[in-house]
């Protein structure tokens, strides 16, 4: 291997190292902030919780307003400790340099699934006050970016993948 590629391979490295320790460490704050907002949204205390401009007050809903929006927070934590978990399943291969494999190009497939699941939490965080609130909020605020962009990265992991598979094939037949 020339140095040129050395070279390249540990900034590969050392970049996934990096991904790798701030995905970790990001589990810890997702997880705290979930579940004090569900501890919050399921006791009706008087604590805001707000998303994309929506604010929701538990105190002032009933309580199958609250198991709603404690439904949708939760989910909402899990899509993000999923996302987590494949960029840290990724970086690990990329810090062992396996780069080119079939393991990595279906992390980057679930990692296009989350960012699928991410769109739909941002659906229905956008459709939740007509679910629980009894007057009509001003403002919708419905993308469907995320939803689009996983799409597009599920269809480059599948590329990968293939590749992967030949380049396997043709390190079997050398």
């Amino acid at each position: 291997m020339n140095s040129s590629n050395e070279s390249t391979l540990q900034k590969i490295e050392r970049a996934s190292s990096v991904l790798r320790a701030v995905s970790t460490a990001l589990y810890v704050p997702v997880i705290i902030v979930g579940v004090a907002a569900t501890g919050s949204i399921l006791a009706g205390w008087t604590a805001h919780i707000s998303y994309q401009g929506q604010t929701f007050v538990p105190s002032e809903m009933v309580l199958s307003s609250r198991l709603l929006l404690a439904a949708v927070v939760v989910g909402t934590a899990i899509v993000l400790l999923k996302a987590l978990r494949h960029l840290r399943h990724l970086a690990g291969n990329y810090m062992r340099r396996e780069i080119f494999t079939i393991d990595s190009a279906r992390q980057i497939r679930q990692f296009g699934i989350t960012c699928v699941l991410w769109g739909v939490a941002k659906l229905a965080w956008a459709f939740l006050p007509l679910l629980i609130s009894a007057t009509r909020p001003p403002v919708y605020n419905a993308s469907t970016d995320s939803i689009l962009i996983g799409a597009v990265i599920i269809g480059l992991s599948w590329f990968a993948e293939m590749a992967a598979a030949l380049r396997e094939e043709n390190d079997l037949t050398v």
